[in-house]
């Protein structure tokens, strides 16, 4: 489905552009000559006509610059499938089975995996032993990074998290190299409230991250479960992870319920703290997440300009809006129409939706969402203290 958005976009697109262009020039032309006697009338019409271009020349920059990040991400996906594909074909897969005569021997049973082998596959086997040390339980899950596995981690006798590299991410060797680099960084983050990160291995070109295992559910998946959670719930789940990105001291970049875990206590862990940088220097960049998860992106994020501490604002504002008023800032028919909006679109205001939400809460909420960095608070520190108010 994606890549028939993507499809459609990049291709319908600069069909759109070009005639949304066409068409203003044509109006600027006739209004002109139109007013060539000069006749305040028809001078305040150009005037007016003047801005309306210009206000339709940022957002078709907003769009171009969308459509080509979509181009940017399908020529990639089709790379990787295109890399997959070779894989298998060049691999030794197994012959058709023959009708075994009678007393004929049977087949010898073929040997199991590698690891490597394993990984090509997409899926590691339950038991399966990386570095002789960590014995594969079960799949977690999966995200844009690659799988998360249950292990034993059989050195300290304790359960920890897998986070298994994807396959076009490790393939690459200045990829893989920058992704070493940002998780030894991201190792020595250390606050309650942040996935603690243990170890960086390799197994025959496989690359993984041993990190601490919390059981418990995604802030997404919570979210699915209840929509909305009244103020004082929301207020106790965000100021952990205002704590977290407080304490953190680095850009995120990928704040999301997906990245937020939450057990039956409320307690939070935030995931891929220092991580998210080193995927955003693949191919899978700001283009790969206009295709999966839009909804907590800043503007300058979806039109691909440097970002700093803001952003992580602009995401808090984004769940701390999901949180209490059951739904994202802005909701649309696909991810480029939702990344589209967050450029060009003001929210509803939150009290819209929630008439029993506080105005100052509110407030600090769409500043947070502020299209520009300098409008924004400055500080997650200052974010907290105005939603906690």
């Amino acid at each position: 489905m994606e890549g028939i958005i993507a499809i459609l976009a990049i291709f319908g697109m600069p069909v759109f552009i070009v005639g949304i262009r066409s068409y203003f020039k044509y109006r600027t032309l006739l209004v002109e000559k139109q007013g060539q006697l000069g006749s305040p009338e028809d001078k305040k019409r150009i005037a007016s006509l003047e801005r309306e271009r210009g206000l339709l020349e940022q957002r078709v920059q907003n769009l171009e610059t969308i459509v080509c990040s979509v181009d940017l991400e399908l020529n990639a996906r089709l790379n990787r499938l295109a890399v997959q594909q070779s894989r298998i074909a060049l691999g030794a897969a197994p012959a058709p089975a023959l009708p075994a005569a009678q007393g004929a021997t049977m087949p010898p049973t073929p040997a199991p995996q590698t690891v490597a082998e394993q990984a090509s596959s997409g899926t590691l086997a339950s038991g399966t032993l990386l570095l002789n040390r960590f014995q594969i339980e079960r799949l977690i899950g999966r995200g844009g990074m690659g799988a998360v596995y249950l292990a034993t981690d059989r050195q300290i006798g304790e359960q920890v998290a897998l986070k298994v590299v994807s396959g076009a991410l490790a393939e690459d060797p200045t990829a893989a190299d920058r992704f070493r680099r940002e998780a030894s960084a991201a190792r020595k983050i250390t606050h309650p409230n942040v996935i603690r990160i243990h170890d960086l291995g390799d197994d025959q070109g496989l690359l993984f991250l041993s990190m601490e295992y919390f059981p418990g559910r995604t802030l997404a998946a919570m979210l699915e479960a209840r929509r909305a959670y009244p103020l004082d719930e929301a207020r106790e789940i965000l100021g952990q992870i205002c704590l977290a990105a407080h304490a953190a001291g680095v850009i995120h970049r990928d704040l999301k319920p997906q990245n937020v875990l939450c057990d039956e206590r409320r307690v939070v862990r935030v995931i891929d703290f220092g991580l998210a940088k080193a995927t955003y220097l693949h191919s899978l960049t700001a283009t790969g997440m206009i295709l999966g998860t839009p909804e907590y992106m800043s503007p300058e994020q979806i039109r691909g300009l440097p970002v700093d501490h803001r952003t992580d604002i602009y995401a808090l504002g984004a769940m701390a809006y999901h949180l209490l008023c059951g739904r994202p800032p802005f909701v649309a028919d696909s991810p480029i129409a939702v990344g589209f909006l967050h450029c060009n679109e003001a929210p509803a205001p939150p009290r819209s939706l929630l008439p029993t939400l506080p105005e100052g809460v509110e407030a600090a909420i769409l500043r947070a969402l502020a299209k520009s960095p300098g409008e924004r608070w400055s500080s997650v520190d200052e974010l907290w203290t105005r939603l906690r108010a």
